[in-house]
């Protein structure tokens, strides 16, 4: 089910079809490299990529194998390479819960910002980490989210340039964990001059009768912006600016010691907004075969100019390659 919860005239919209995007392909052609998962994934001012690699060596060199260390990506598939960042202040050592891992990855005006989860050892919590100089070093807020588990940036284009405010989003499953699913995701935003800055973040709290949002420093307030029961898990959105639409991705991994579930499960939806309501697009069921995919990412870098073929990032473990994979994506328009 593809549900939204709204506070507001319209409580709830249940698997409404999107009324732009008719369909969703998955080409079949594959690239996988390097060694690791999760890549959360940025456009930086520089041209580059930058990304994460968690539980594995990346692509070799950099600060070498750890819970999580930094890449730079360059180039555009099939022929684009990974390198590997040497940055001891990004590097964290570990595994499985125990090890320090980043969730999402975004670029604003030039400074790196990554969340990083597993604030505690059983999986639960993150906190924020900023970097001036393109992944080098990195500073680490005095403070974190206890109650968060795993969030995830909103990207829009080159170093944020394609936004549509001043503000920075980000999603998250509304549980403290990140390795169990939730019925729903939360939505919080930040003015971009004020990322590191505890004090400035607001909570979606649902929208008024005009259906503009409404946001609050009280965590206890929060309201869904997003609801697919059992479904809600390592989520990924990034604004498409070819067609004007926010996609929101969520996937179940088929390992239920983390997820909590067995399935096998891609969800795309897409929204005007970055507060919904979100339209399904697709929901495929069984993603991945034998393969047990999961985090699938949109490397914002790989979108084409008319939004309408892109190139989806995932992870397998521990069936498929424990790999940076990805593979091209094509949007079918609706006809109006």
């Amino acid at each position: 089910l593809g549900l939204v919860l709204l506070a507001g005239p319209v409580l709830a919209q249940r698997n409404q079809p999107s009324e732009v995007i008719a369909d969703f392909t998955i080409h079949p052609e594959r690239t996988s490299v390097g060694n690791g998962d999760n890549w959360p994934i940025t456009w930086a001012d520089d041209g580059n990529q930058y990304t994460v690699y968690c539980d594995g060596e990346g692509f070799g060199g950099g600060s070498g194998k750890g819970s999580m260390s930094l890449a730079r990506i360059v180039g555009d598939p099939p022929n684009f390479k990974g390198e590997n960042l040497t940055s001891p202040t990004g590097h964290k050592k570990g595994g499985g819960p125990k090890g320090r891992k980043a969730s999402g990855l975004v670029m604003v005006d030039g400074v790196l910002y990554m969340w990083v989860r597993n604030l505690n050892e059983d999986g639960t919590g993150s906190s924020l980490a900023w970097s001036g100089d393109r992944a080098k070093t990195w500073t680490w807020a005095d403070w974190n989210y206890p109650e968060i588990g795993y969030p995830t940036w909103l990207n829009a284009g080159k170093n944020y340039a394609d936004a549509q405010d001043d503000f920075a989003y980000f999603y998250f499953p509304d549980t403290p964990s990140a390795y169990k699913t939730a019925n729903h995701m939360i939505l919080a935003r930040v003015p971009t001059s004020e990322i590191r800055n505890e004090k400035a973040y607001r909570f979606f709290a649902g929208v008024d009768d005009d259906g503009d949002p409404r946001w609050t420093a009280n965590f206890g307030e929060r309201k869904p912006v997003f609801t697919d029961p059992g479904h809600c898990y390592r989520p990924e959105v990034v604004f498409n600016p070819g067609i004007g639409r926010y996609l929101l991705l969520t996937a179940t991994s088929g390992a239920p010691k983390w997820a909590g579930t067995d399935e096998k499960y891609l969800g795309v939806f897409e929204s005007a907004t970055p507060w919904g309501p979100w339209h399904t697009v697709k929901q495929i069921h069984g993603w991945g075969g034998d393969e047990n995919r999961f985090q699938p990412r949109i490397p914002p870098q790989w979108i084409s100019d008319d939004g309408k073929t892109f190139w989806l990032l995932y992870s397998c473990f521990p069936d498929g390659p424990y790999q940076f994979n990805v593979q091209k994506c094509s949007l079918e328009w609706r006809d109006k």
